[in-house]
């Protein structure tokens, strides 16, 4: 599995993997997102491998594992 698209709605941040499937986690999970614009959240990187998303900006770095946190509730992208 790798990370094909990153994007964002109000609350919540997805990713687009290169199956075809979209999932997505709250940004209030990850509080360095939570404290950003809108904008800076648009400046991100996926890693070489397609399995993370670094933001140089905000110092933050997420995993593809992280997404899949079963202790949380994983939210779907309503398209």
């Amino acid at each position: 599995m790798k990370i094909s698209k990153v994007w964002f709605d109000e609350t919540n941040i997805y990713l687009v993997l290169d199956g075809g499937q979209t999932i997505g986690n709250p940004i209030a999970w990850f509080k360095r997102l939570e404290n950003a614009t809108p904008e800076q959240r648009l400046r991100f990187e996926i890693g070489p491998m397609g399995d993370s998303i670094h933001w140089e900006e905000l110092d933050e770095d997420l995993s593809l594992e992280s997404f899949f946190d079963f202790k949380r509730e994983l939210n779907y992208a309503k398209i």
